[in-house]
């Protein structure tokens, strides 16, 4: 004969069994939500990238191996593009590699302003801040805008660099021109370490702070100079941001349009074209519409810009410090 006590018991055990499914279900129904919602969150990202990255980059290696013009079927023709970019007319693309190369000497000299001119704002006790903002400024500033100021600055006769180097006393001839083929790739390299440098030098500012002056004491102590501090202790602490500035703008100097399409218009010279511009002009339809050769290019490029990348990262090893 059973007593209350074990019938007791054995009624929680049966009311503990039965609510267990209806807890493991509600279990169930909150992991559930939470990977629906997680999708949800990720599945702009994930589409965005579907669109924009993964399928037009499988297209454009594709249409690279075919004749495709937007409004035909396209034809398969193997390495024809390919051998078409290193002979033919399209050899200037190859000479816009060499000018993109060229326009990438702005780089280092821009990252070394950058670096000067963040150590000089570190070593200011008052109004760095407004310094800061001033040479950030054009940073912000849309390179269609900068272009066409520069383009006003660099003219000819009635540009302002022409009316002050006047009025240094130079003699300048009406065949001078900042924007002639010799001066060209100068003159923009010029206009953008003047666009550019804002937004290095904020990172360079940035990185210094993070640096302890106990080391720069340390190393007076021991007799350093200030050349041995600046690049044992400096240096070492600014790698990592100077490699991200090199890599980067490297990168973007090989991809740089917009300034030359608006600087340059429709003049044609082989000491203007850049690799982007040129894949433009078969995009467009200004030279037809071969987008197999177009996409060529751009897979050139963008094999070129990955092979730069890995030996920047390779060299990095030797001389980043994290």
């Amino acid at each position: 004969m059973q007593t209350t006590e074990t019938l007791q018991a054995q009624a929680g055990q049966e009311s503990v069994l039965a609510l267990a499914p209806r807890r493991h279900h509600k279990m169930n129904r909150r992991k559930r939500n939470e990977y629906i919602m997680g999708w949800v969150f990720i599945s702009p990202l994930t589409i965005g990238f579907l669109l924009f990255t993964a399928v037009p980059l499988v297209l454009a290696i594709y249409y690279s191996f075919t004749s495709y013009d937007l409004f035909s079927p396209p034809q398969w023709v193997g390495l024809a593009n390919f051998a078409e970019i290193f002979a033919g007319d399209t050899d200037w693309y190859m000479r816009s590699l060499l000018n993109a190369l060229i326009y990438t000497i702005g780089v280092p000299l821009g990252a070394a302003i950058s670096l000067v001119i963040a150590a000089m704002l570190c070593n200011i006790s008052r109004g760095s801040t407004v310094l800061r903002m001033i040479f950030y400024i054009p940073t912000i500033c849309g390179s269609v805008a900068i272009t066409f100021i520069w383009q006003w600055m660099f003219a000819s006769h009635y540009g302002i660099l022409w009316e002050f180097l006047e009025s240094l006393g130079f003699q300048l001839t009406n065949s001078f021109g900042f924007l002639d083929e010799e001066r060209f790739m100068a003159s923009m390299i010029f206009m953008g370490l003047w666009s550019g440098v804002g937004g290095s030098l904020l990172l360079f500012y940035s990185s210094l702070q993070n640096i302890s002056h106990d080391l720069y004491d340390a190393a007076a102590l021991d007799g350093a100079n200030g050349f041995q501090k600046f690049w044992h202790i400096t240096m070492p602490g600014v790698s990592p941001v100077l490699f991200y500035v090199l890599l980067t703008g490297i990168v973007g100097s090989f991809q740089a349009f917009t300034q030359f399409q608006v600087m340059t218009g429709d003049v044609i010279s082989k000491y203007s074209v850049m690799p982007v511009w040129w894949i433009y002009r078969y995009i467009t339809g200004e030279w037809g519409y071969r987008y197999g050769l177009a996409s060529a290019m751009g897979l050139l490029l963008g094999l070129i810009l990955i092979v730069i990348s890995a030996v920047q990262f390779i060299v990095s090893k030797y001389w980043v410090k994290y």
